[in-house]
């Protein structure tokens, strides 16, 4: 059975990226979670999809621009409904203690490619999974062929996944067969979008040892055919719906 990977918590149910959308996802049976994580001004690290919090909350500013004192002070939550009013920004630990009392099998973190402190958000990153006792869960994903490299640098065990495609050819090319940034980063893991996945693609990973789980999977049909193929994972914004589907596979080809 493919790990249901809750993308950004249960986005389709909760405000994105919140504690909220992550506690629903464990309720809704997620095997783990996929967030981002961006460095405040006063160098901590919070939960955040984009760079900026325009789309996400009731205020606006680059994260990098702003400290957690002055993050605290807009509301997450409200955009989505009433009944999320309130929410606030949450800090790595603040999910990671979710993570760990929720006891997730998948903590996959993406760090996208910083302005600055690359090495800074990388290196606070892996301290704090690791003092949470999550490092055997961890799996850092990104578009970024340079953080993938430094994170295999600062910790080698760390399992790192390599996304594509991205509009930068420089950072994953060629888009349908990542052979050479494979070899590259060194990684253990490659997130394709959903389209360009294949049962060759599927056959080669797993010939490489690879682990391959998909981006961002929500509608019948692609469920049902990355099943069938053998995906070891299914990253999606609505985790109940895809399990229930997944399930469905498994029970009608018994």
């Amino acid at each position: 059975m493919q790990n249901i990977i809750a993308h950004r918590g249960a986005k389709a149910c909760a405000p994105q990226n919140t504690l909220p959308s992550f506690e629903r996802a464990v309720k809704d049976g997620a095997d783990g979670f996929e967030t981002d994580v961006h460095l405040t001004k006063d160098g901590v690290l919070v939960i955040c999809h984009n760079y900026n919090i325009d789309e996400t909350s009731n205020g606006t500013g680059y994260i990098e621009n702003l400290t957690l004192a002055e993050l605290r002070e807009f509301d997450f939550g409200a955009w989505y409904g009433d009944d999320f009013a309130g929410t606030r920004i949450p800090t790595l630990d603040e999910f990671l203690a979710l993570a760990k009392e929720a006891d997730v099998k998948v903590l996959n973190i993406e760090l996208k490619r910083p302005p600055s402190r690359l090495k800074e958000m990388v290196e606070k990153t892996l301290a704090a999974v690791e003092e949470f006792g999550l490092t055997d869960r961890l799996l850092i994903s990104s578009f970024s062929v340079q953080i993938l490299r430094y994170v295999k640098k600062c910790a080698p065990d760390v399992k790192t996944g390599l996304l594509y495609p991205t509009n930068n050819p420089s950072a994953c090319y060629p888009i349908l067969w990542p052979s050479a940034m494979v070899r590259y980063t060194k990684c253990d893991a490659i997130h394709p979008f959903q389209d360009l996945v294949s049962s060759s693609l599927v056959a080669w990973a797993h010939k490489k040892g690879l682990e391959i789980n998909v981006w961002t999977v929500n509608e019948e049909t692609q469920i049902r055919r990355l099943v069938m193929l053998g995906v070891d994972g299914l990253i999606t914004d609505n985790p109940a719906n895809t399990r229930r589907l997944a399930q469905s596979c498994y029970k009608f080809n018994r």
